[in-house]
């Protein structure tokens, strides 16, 4: 008879946009001429990913249905749960000069020029140790219809820090610096400005 060939197939049906455990997978030996060209042959292929579409129980995975990490997915795919990702427009400087890359860890700071909130210029660091999802550049229009690529770094953060971030958009100026990946500490900082200027000295 036909050779066969032991191919990943569900268990039970797996819902649409579900992450995938072990449980809900088993392998099959089917004839070689049945086997789709995607079909997954080692569970562990698929554990940790998210199901694309409804995998139907005893149907063969296709990578094609699975987002993981390794196969390039949709951002929102890449996205930890309880986080949302938000763009913020860098400079050269602004965005460590270009040396921030998905997958890096970054403390936000921004600066506020606002004399409603305050007397003076003050830089406050509104998040630290934040996964940057994705970097990028996008043109944008001037008044004068000269084309400037703006660069963009794609932040994972919490819908609280969101929201800080986007009002920093409107109305600050953003900084980031780069943290080593060993380091996931949280410093307590107040705020800098013309108030504790004099501070400068013991920080």
């Amino acid at each position: 008879g036909a050779s066969q060939i032991s191919v990943v197939v569900a268990e039970s049906t797996i819902p649409q946009h579900t992450r995938i455990t072990s449980e809900m997978l088993t392998t099959e030996l089917i004839p070689e001429d049945a086997v789709h060209p995607e079909a997954l042959t080692s569970i562990d292929e698929a554990v940790g990913g998210i199901s694309r579409s409804d995998i139907v129980k005893g149907e063969q995975v296709l990578g094609s249905r699975i987002a993981t990490e390794k196969r390039r997915a949709s951002l929102s795919y890449r996205i930890p749960e309880q986080l949302r990702g938000i763009s913020i427009p860098v400079s050269e400087v602004s965005g460590v000069s270009g040396y921030i890359s998905p997958g890096d860890r970054v403390d936000v700071l921004v600066a506020y020029d606002d004399r409603e909130i305050n007397e003076t210029m003050t830089v406050y660091t509104v998040a630290q140790n934040v996964l940057v999802l994705a970097t990028g550049e996008h043109t944008q229009e001037q008044d004068n219809e000269e084309k400037q690529l703006v660069s963009t770094v794609t932040l994972g953060v919490t819908p609280g820090q969101a929201e800080v971030l986007a009002y920093a958009n409107q109305w600050g100026t953003f900084h980031l610096t780069l943290r080593s990946p060993l380091d996931e500490n949280i410093v307590e900082l107040d705020c800098y400005s013309a108030e504790n200027f004099e501070s400068f000295r013991k920080r």
